[in-house]
């Protein structure tokens, strides 16, 4: 079975799960900065070997991945949707001279209307080793892995059903063409067209050097989509949020795993704190992630998905 050791990655590593206080409308949700830095630790440490799509490292991550998807009460949606008993959609591809196997990790709540659905996603796949140097790959894209993790924890434990099935997928093989997200798209069994939006988070944590009150946050969405520009804009005026937005539009051109959404049509969300001077670099280091903008960033999606399901 693909989920063998599920039950000992959740058991060794539950301590990057803590319990949150109750959640109220007057307040909203608040991240636990504790989760996230857990979350992304593990990720970008150097057991994982820098988490290069196919590769042993990598394997780890979607079992770790996996298990906090369960402890956190999804469903698995791997391979088959419709009664599916697997956390992973795997594919085939050649990496060197050599084939080699690559997963997608799919977890769900189920919707009321469960003909339709939401796809919250993010890459966990990085650089893996050049020689003996790891390339840790924290705010690329360890931080985006740990955010939606946290996102799929509050929005299993608010204790209603949300309008429709939400997908929260992290993704392979990005750092290879967006491969793990083209294929699911492309390998969707209800189709296409019953993807209604898709929220992507790559790199939400770290500011570009210039942007010195680390402040200024960079959204992706559909051309000419008045709607999910309204929704981010909106959703910023919470005061504690506020970010410095640079809303930007895509016609599904792009570098990141929206594209394999909005080249079809569907609308997207892509969040992403800035270039750092690190990116791609054995530099980029779990030590140098910005927490507080992190959860900013956070909130800000929660509002947006909020909103958009209303």
């Amino acid at each position: 079975m693909k989920q063998l050791h599920l039950l000992w990655i959740t058991l060794l590593f539950s301590c990057s799960a803590s319990t949150q206080p109750p959640q109220t409308a007057q307040t909203g949700w608040q991240p636990d900065p504790k989760e996230l830095e857990g979350s992304l630790y593990f990720l970008a440490s150097p057991l994982l070997e820098g988490r290069e799509a196919g590769s042993r490292g990598s394997l780890i991550a979607a079992e770790y991945i996996a298990s906090v998807m369960l402890q956190n009460g999804l469903l698995p949606a791997g391979d088959t949707l419709a009664g599916a008993t697997e956390w992973f959609q795997d594919f085939e591809l050649t990496r060197g001279e050599e084939k080699v196997i690559v997963r997608n990790v799919l977890g769900m709540i189920r919707g009321s209307d469960t003909t339709k659905y939401v796809v919250i996603g993010t890459h966990y796949d990085h650089l893996g080793m050049r020689g003996e140097t790891i390339y840790p790959g924290a705010e690329d894209n360890a931080s985006g892995v740990s955010g939606l993790l946290a996102l799929s924890k509050h929005w299993n434990s608010r204790g209603k059903l949300p309008p429709c099935n939400l997908i929260f997928a992290a993704w392979t093989a990005e750092e290879k063409g967006q491969l793990g997200s083209k294929y699911f798209v492309s390998h969707f069994a209800p189709g296409a067209e019953t993807l209604l939006l898709n929220i992507n988070l790559d790199m939400i944590s770290r500011s570009d050097p210039q942007d010195t009150a680390c402040n200024i946050l960079s959204v992706g969405i559909l051309k000419d989509d008045t709607r999910t520009r309204e929704i981010v804009n909106r959703n910023n005026t919470a005061p504690d949020i506020n970010l410095a937005l640079d809303i930007w539009e895509t016609d599904g051109n792009g570098e990141s795993d929206y594209v394999g959404f909005a080249s079809r049509g569907i609308p997207v969300m892509t969040f992403y704190a800035g270039a750092n001077s690190d990116y791609h670099t054995p530099q980029d280091t779990r030590d140098k992630i910005d927490l507080t903008k992190m959860m900013k960033v956070l909130k800000l999606v929660n509002g947006c998905l909020e909103d958009f399901l209303e």
